[in-house]
């Protein structure tokens, strides 16, 4: 019986099965696993930060060389981030096997003389199918050879010696489901079919690269990665894609605008590198979504500057709330410009844990 649809005389109980709510990171993960395997073959990417667009919402969320530029950053600060033990499992039978990923990685100080203080560890895990999805098979889909590489079975019908390779393909190939296919573009038909899961010959390093990915990811203070995703959209090395309409619904917290979310979540995205002293200007390729004020909102880099001073020993968790609060709720771009003057003031001539007449809100 299908998970779609039931059979029943009665029409009414034919009903379709609304489809999953569609996640973001999912799509980052796909990216991430494109991204691994053009290294493998010997070209590096140069996307940093990942940002998923739907409408006035973005979710933005690190690559895997986004967070390798994170360590190299640490590295400037005299720490370093180790990945010290790699396990595996596979689970499941034939092609719905998974193998379950487990990465330990530590953060070490380290002096310039070479003396080493190990600080944290934490692990990383990761499920990577062993099997790709299904993929559709129609006369622009892509040639599973290596003589035509990237040619579609649209310009091998076009051509003899490419009717000849389907006629081949029709009666030798491994998958029936291509066979058949071949079959049958050949005698003219229009068809659509579906290609069966295909085993990723690169399972092991995708999922082993991922798993260590996501345990450094834990080790990197906020103010790095916040940094790195900044300078990151800054110099274009941010791969922007737009949603699906209405498919970022369901996606939980990660899908409100980013000042909301970087709000609730100050230690993933929210605040500037110690070193930095004024936030870069706004960035062009969109106009910045952050409160219910609308365009007069602060931008991003301005929340994220407010919030690295705002995180100053120097203020109290009273203050510290009540500032947050008033940026989630009342900054725009010139009210923003004061308040962070303000805290600027304040840290510089607070001594280190000392208590504040007034708060910054």
């Amino acid at each position: 019986m299908s998970d779609v649809m039931q059979h029943s005389s009665d029409p009414a109980a034919v009903v379709p099965t609304a489809p999953a709510p569609w996640d973001p990171f999912q799509l980052m993960d796909r990216l991430d696993e494109e991204a691994l395997r053009q290294e493998l073959e010997g070209v590096a990417s140069t996307d940093l930060v990942y940002v998923v667009k739907e409408g006035g919402q973005e979710v933005v969320g690190l690559s895997k060389t986004g967070v390798d530029e994170c360590c190299m950053a640490l590295v400037s600060q005299g720490q370093v981030i180790r990945e010290e033990e790699l396990a595996y499992d596979v689970i499941g039978e034939g092609d719905e096997r998974e193998a379950l990923f487990k990465v330990k990685a530590a953060r070490y100080a380290v002096s310039p003389a070479g003396a080493e203080v190990r600080l944290d560890q934490v692990i990383g895990v990761k499920r990577q199918p062993l099997f790709y999805e299904p993929v559709q098979l129609d006369l622009d889909a892509r040639v599973p050879s290596r003589k035509y590489k990237g040619k579609t079975y649209r310009e091998l019908l076009a051509t003899a010696d490419g009717r000849d390779y389907l006629a081949w393909m029709s009666e030798n190939f491994g998958e029936a489901e291509i066979r058949d296919f071949a079959r049958r573009i050949l005698a003219g038909e229009e068809v659509v079919a579906q290609r069966g899961k295909q085993l990723n010959p690169h399972w092991y390093e995708a999922g082993a690269m991922k798993a260590a990915r996501n345990a450094r990811f834990r080790l990197i203070p906020g103010n790095v990665r916040a940094q790195v995703i900044a300078s990151a959209r800054q110099q274009g090395q941010a791969r922007v894609v737009d949603a699906r309409p209405g498919t970022m619904r369901g996606a939980g917290r990660a899908a409100q605008p980013v000042a909301q979310a970087a709000v609730q979540q100050l230690p993933s995205v929210s605040a500037v590198a110690p070193r930095a002293v004024e936030p870069p200007a706004a960035q062009p390729e969109r106009q910045e979504p952050v409160t219910a004020i609308g365009p007069y909102a602060p931008t991003e880099k301005q929340v994220a500057f407010f919030q690295r001073l705002a995180e100053s020993p120097v203020f109290t968790e009273e203050e510290r709330r009540r500032a947050f609060e008033w940026l989630g709720t009342k900054a725009t771009r010139q009210t923003i410009k004061d308040q962070i003057d303000w805290l600027k003031r304040q840290v510089e001539t607070r001594k280190s844990g000392g208590q504040a007449g007034s708060s910054a809100a």
